[in-house]
């Protein structure tokens, strides 16, 4: 099971991937320092992951492009995109195959390879989880669920 969980007060995410845990830090897209440093963290859309096994090292980069409701991956130099319509499910390409993600009002979703279900997930206000998913997709569907959570933590930034 994936369980990413938004630690509203410290400004980071933590995420439980198998039995491994990731920590996630925004990047602020202003060097600047002191408070208005602090502020545009608060904002960010653009997280790091580190993991306990990498001994504090950058695992990979998940930015969320709120203009294109697309969230971008980036694991060293392997590259994953998010693609979305107006109305349609979001979709994504890994491995050389098509996936699609359903959503429902509920925060309950599926993630599709044609017409197979191989992944579901359930989106709360702070959490993201996704359960019974092939384990060789682990990483990517962790850092898909850090991205579901920043574009939840973002938009609930404009109410």
């Amino acid at each position: 099971m994936i369980r990413a969980t938004a630690r509203v007060l410290r400004n980071v995410i933590e995420m439980e991937v198998g039995g491994e845990t990731w920590n996630c830090a925004p990047v602020a897209e202003t060097e600047s320092g002191g408070l208005s440093r602090r502020i545009a963290l608060l904002f960010s859309t653009r997280y790091e992951t580190t993991r306990t096994s990498d001994g504090g090292q950058v695992h990979s980069t998940v930015t969320y492009h709120p203009k294109k409701d697309e969230i971008l991956i980036q694991v060293g130099e392997q590259k994953w995109r998010t693609k979305s319509t107006v109305f349609g499910p979001i979709t994504f390409d890994y491995g050389g195959a098509a996936y699609t993600i359903t959503e429902k009002l509920t925060g309950k979703f599926g993630v599709l390879k044609g017409s197979e279900l191989v992944a579901s997930g359930e989106l709360l206000f702070r959490t993201a989880v996704i359960r019974d998913y092939p384990p060789e997709m682990e990483g990517f569907l962790a850092n898909l669920a850090l991205g579901y959570l920043i574009r939840t933590l973002w938009w609930a930034t404009l109410r």
